[in-house]
């Protein structure tokens, strides 16, 4: 859910900066564009620190869920392309 939050607020931002450059300041749309998307990342991480943070939480949330809800066969199938690219990255590592 701070996800959600947070995701809103953050294009709120780029939503005002964006239409207040191109709509009341005439700029070009890229070039305004190109400078909300800057000032709503800045805005966003300077004063949305603990939103951040809580919003990363639960996609870290998300993303674990699922990896637990792996089969044993799909384990198994990850142990075998894990030591696969292993002896990859050895072989390549010796030429």
């Amino acid at each position: 859910m701070q996800f959600l939050k947070y995701s809103v607020i953050r294009l709120g931002i780029f939503l005002a900066v964006f239409f207040s450059l191109w709509q009341l300041m005439s700029w070009p749309i890229f070039l305004a564009g190109l400078i909300a998307l800057v000032v709503a990342f800045a805005v966003s991480y300077l004063f949305f620190n603990k939103l951040r943070l809580a919003a990363a939480q639960d996609v870290q949330k998300l993303f674990a869920r699922t990896s637990s809800n792996k089969t044993q066969k799909q384990l198994v199938d990850e142990q075998i392309e894990d030591s696969y690219d292993e002896q990859q990255r050895k072989t390549e590592g010796n030429q």
